[in-house]
């Protein structure tokens, strides 16, 4: 098969198509050495096992620190504070603003979700919220809001008085349950 090139006027002559691949033949006046003839390419090598290379990496889930100050993190702790947000609060304080979150974030991340409108409930209720409310849940709320200046993260003293159980009632339960029960045998009393 003949080729020109019209541009420069050049012609050369090809062999048959070989899927586009020539192939030159060995001159037999040069001798090939074992290094000299082609060789398979090798695969890469296997990943090497990854190590930290500083302290304090965390390189298992379980060397994740949790409780004290870290806590148990939800899904999305941020979605809490705009639930509030949008929620009608009694009062415009921010110490109750951050008690609220405070214990929506722990009753989502308890139920393994993002915070919803009956997380709010919950924690108003909690908060003592409601017409006739007892006594030491009012008592326990000013506690709760004269403690969060003083707290590192506000509201971590109303999530560590509040049991798990009664945090993951519904509104109604959380309201039955703190007006039946003595305040030696409420919830967060010791």
């Amino acid at each position: 098969m003949n080729w020109t090139n019209t541009a420069t006027g050049w012609n050369s002559y090809s062999a048959p198509p070989n899927h586009g691949f020539l192939k030159v033949g060995q001159q037999p006046n040069i001798e090939l050495t074992e290094s000299e003839k082609p060789r398979e390419t090798l695969d890469t090598a296997p990943a090497r096992r990854w190590r930290p290379t500083k302290p304090g990496l965390i390189t298992s889930p379980e060397q994740n620190p949790s409780g004290g100050l870290f806590g148990s993190t939800g899904p999305d702790p941020g979605w809490a504070w705009r639930v509030v947000a949008e929620f009608e609060l009694p009062s415009d304080d921010p110490d109750l603003k951050a008690v609220i979150a405070a214990l929506t974030m722990a009753r989502a991340a308890a139920a393994g979700r993002g915070a919803i409108r009956e997380d709010v409930e919950v924690a108003l209720a909690l908060c003592g919220f409601w017409d006739q409310a007892p006594k030491y849940v009012l008592e326990r709320r000013e506690r709760w809001l004269a403690a969060v200046p003083h707290e590192l993260r506000p509201g971590s003293t109303a999530v560590a008085e509040v049991s798990l159980d009664i945090l993951l009632k519904q509104p109604e339960q959380v309201h039955y349950m703190l007006t039946h029960n003595h305040p030696q045998d409420g919830p967060g009393s010791s």
